[in-house]
């Protein structure tokens, strides 16, 4: 069964042709003619979810893993607003989503009808590209211009860089009738894959530049895994004058790598400060998240090499010199097969400096008291090998990134715009592609905030959750300045509560258990990982004592190193 609606005729068939085969669908009426058309279709897999939010960031969780365009259908009016968060975080994490939004004919608009808003071009700050189609055309030049347009959006997803496409489809009543589909022969444009590469004296120069500078530092920031670019980074930090330092969700991890980069620095002095600050910077990924490192690279003068296939110019550290339109494996793997003539102490002295920050760590936390921190450490160290691990935003993602990254873990976090707000969804999403097992790892505020993403049918027995619950928004604890505001700080900072997860889990259907130390964590995470199906691990820790421990705990680092 098919929808009359040419245009709609057409899209489900270029999605066929362009390999897309899963879409969410969002309840409604005007988006109807996608709903007839797609339900029970041959080779396209579509899901409902009633949240549109929490939709939207599923559909992004299972592009992250497809790594191909997922498509996000919804009816008109504020239905498409709720598509926005992930939206802006699918634009800055670079991850394929194709989104349509029904609409009402264009005359409508403004004109006091139901769920009408202006939604042409409701995205245009966060897509590559935003269309609309022209509506209700069933022949001549208005169908091979939908087409075209059509097409081009898909393509748009995967072209370049990837990231979300915008169709708008007015559509006219009646919205449910069906017809035999005529839309087979759609034409699909073909696009010629090319690759960039540098020119042998942009490469000599470069190289020059290498051996010339004392101090080379490597910083990683968000990226997919990627075996070739870690075996061609690791040859490259071979050199006596080079020091990759990478975060979780750059999942480049290895022996030569500091994989805790503010374990390491929180506690260095002005002189430390000024052996760390390099010669020359290369940067890779995106979204650094220790902000102390970006306070030291802003301080120096150092020229700052920003490598990534687009070309833009991520001027993070106010820096930047050269711009290499290069994929970062390409790069390296070029570099890297250079000879180099190179006296410096620059690695081994990070190194040596980074294993004393190991050692003071583990010694702190082993005798510390009972705390997010050692709450952190400990999920960390037994996270079972070969799981994807997803993680929450604000406090979350800073204390899994003061544990040494593992080269048998992978690692996805929301890190585009940061927010919380999805972390849960896209969870979901993700795991549901990958098949693989998945541990969520969340706050409390992060984990009620989406808890409709537990309200569909994608929720699998692979995926595993622990929310760390302290009592309210911990990381206003832990950044200067909330702490100076007063009774605001309780109120309107941290948002403090007393709710638990254990009411949302038996909604659901959840398997549930609470630990509120370190014996009863580590007795919840034997049991969480031998549930059958998804499960709930509740963590409590002392919401007026953890930012204290912190603070203890990189005195001591310092203080040891």
């Amino acid at each position: 069964m098919i929808s009359d609606k040419k245009p709609v005729q057409d899209f489900v068939s270029l999605l066929s042709k362009h390999g897309i085969g899963h879409v969410i669908l969002t309840p409604g009426s005007r988006n109807a003619p996608f709903i007839i058309s797609l339900n029970g279709h041959e080779t396209i897999k579509a899901f409902s979810i009633i949240d549109e939010r929490s939709a939207a960031f599923v559909a992004l969780g299972m592009a992250q893993q497809l790594a191909h365009p997922v498509v996000l259908i919804c009816t008109s009016g504020t239905a498409a607003l709720n598509f926005a968060p992930a939206i802006a975080e699918a634009f800055y994490q670079r991850i394929p989503l194709l989104v349509v939004t029904a609409d009402r004919p264009i005359e409508w608009i403004d004109q006091g009808e139901g769920q009408s808003i202006r939604q042409k071009e409701v995205f245009k700050n966060y897509v590559k590209a935003s269309f609309e189609i022209a509506e209700e055309a069933s022949e001549g030049d208005l169908v091979w211009y939908n087409v075209r347009l059509m097409d081009e959006a898909m393509r748009l997803c995967l072209e370049g860089v990837h990231g979300p496409v915008h169709i708008n489809f007015p559509l006219r009543e009646s919205l449910y009738k069906t017809a035999e589909d005529y839309s087979k022969d759609v034409k699909v444009i073909e696009r010629a894959s090319t690759q960039l590469k540098l020119s042998d004296e942009e490469l000599k120069n470069i190289t020059n530049k290498i051996s010339a500078s004392k101090k080379v530092l490597v910083l990683a920031g968000q990226m997919a895994p990627n075996t070739s670019l870690l075996e061609n980074l690791a040859a490259f930090a071979q050199h006596e004058n080079v020091v990759v330092m990478t975060e979780a969700h750059s999942n480049l991890s290895h022996p030569d790598f500091i994989t805790t980069i503010d374990r390491l620095i929180m506690g260095f002095d002005e002189v430390e400060k000024q052996f760390l600050v390099p010669d020359l910077l290369i940067t890779v990924g995106h979204n650094i998240i220790s902000r102390k490192i970006k306070e030291y690279l802003r301080s120096g003068q150092i020229e700052h090499w920003h490598v990534d296939v687009s070309g833009e110019g991520l001027d993070t550290y106010k820096q930047l010199t050269k711009i290499i339109p290069l994929t970062p494996d390409s790069f390296f793997k070029s570099i890297a097969q250079e000879k180099y003539q190179i006296t410096s102490s620059y690695k081994k002295a990070l190194l040596e400096k980074n294993n004393k920050a190991a050692i003071a760590s583990n010694q702190f936390i082993s005798n510390s008291a009972w705390s997010d921190l050692q709450a952190f450490d400990t999920i960390m160290q037994n996270i079972p090998s070969g799981y994807d691990v997803q993680m929450g935003n604000s406090s979350v993602v800073r204390y899994v990134l003061l544990s040494d990254s593992r080269k048998d873990l992978s690692y996805f976090g929301n890190r585009g715009v940061a927010g919380i707000d999805g972390c849960t969804s896209t969870a979901v999403g993700a795991s549901f592609i990958s098949k693989k097992p998945t541990i969520l790892i969340t706050g409390d505020i992060g984990l009620f905030y989406d808890s409709n993403a537990f309200w569909n049918e994608m929720v699998n027995s692979n995926l595993k959750v622990i929310v760390v619950n302290n009592g309210g928004g911990g990381i206003f604890r832990i950044i200067p300045g909330p702490n100076t505001t007063g009774n605001a700080l309780d109120k309107y900072f941290e948002t403090t509560h007393s709710r638990q997860a254990e009411g949302m889990a038996a909604m659901y259907s959840l398997n549930y258990k609470a630990s509120s130390d370190k014996a009863s964590l580590q007795e919840g995470l034997d049991w969480l990982y031998k549930q059958k199906n998804c499960a709930i691990l509740e963590v409590h820790t002392p919401r007026l004592d953890n930012d204290k421990v912190q603070k203890s705990y990189f005195n001591y680092i310092k203080e040891n190193k």
